[in-house]
């Protein structure tokens, strides 16, 4: 099914309302990143994953077969989450459909922000995003979603 931009903008803002914990902590961090691991092993997928609460890394991994680069890609995507609170992918196809830039319309520079997918915001109910969830390795539409499936499935068996 090929969703138009807008329609595909809509769903990208409703996994955000939808991919929602009732609380988080570094226990939580540590069952979702081994859950993140195993539906990437089970797609026989490599990212390097991060889960971050408040500036603070709760956990990171390096699947075999993933570049040192991708820590860099995930702090620049992490950036663009913290700074536009929406996924990475959300706001980098809502930019692109506005013909706006980061650097030219935000001046925030290229080694610090990009629009890749992948980077998702952490939202805690009756706190709002509170840290950010992470896969790179990929490309920018199958980092994101390994990242949201991963998430959307975790919730499911947290019931």
């Amino acid at each position: 099914m090929n969703l138009t931009m807008t329609e595909r903008l809509k769903e990208m803002q409703q996994e955000e309302k939808d991919l929602v914990f009732r609380t988080f902590d570094s226990e939580l961090a540590l069952q979702l990143g081994l859950h993140l691991i195993e539906e990437a092993k089970r797609r026989s997928q490599a990212v390097t994953i991060d889960i971050t609460l408040r500036g603070h890394r709760l956990f990171l991994h390096a699947m075999e077969g993933t570049h040192p680069d991708n820590e860099d890609w995930i702090r620049r995507k992490n950036n663009v989450v913290n700074h536009f609170s929406s996924s990475s992918w959300h706001t980098a196809l809502r930019l692109r459909s506005e013909n706006k830039t980061l650097e030219q319309d935000f001046s925030l520079p290229s080694t610090d922000f990009v629009l890749a997918g992948g980077a998702f915001p952490m939202i805690v109910k009756d706190q709002g995003q509170i840290g950010t969830i992470t896969v790179s390795g990929l490309p920018d539409e199958e980092d994101h979603d390994l990242v949201t499936t991963g998430i959307r499935s975790f919730l499911l068996q947290q019931g």
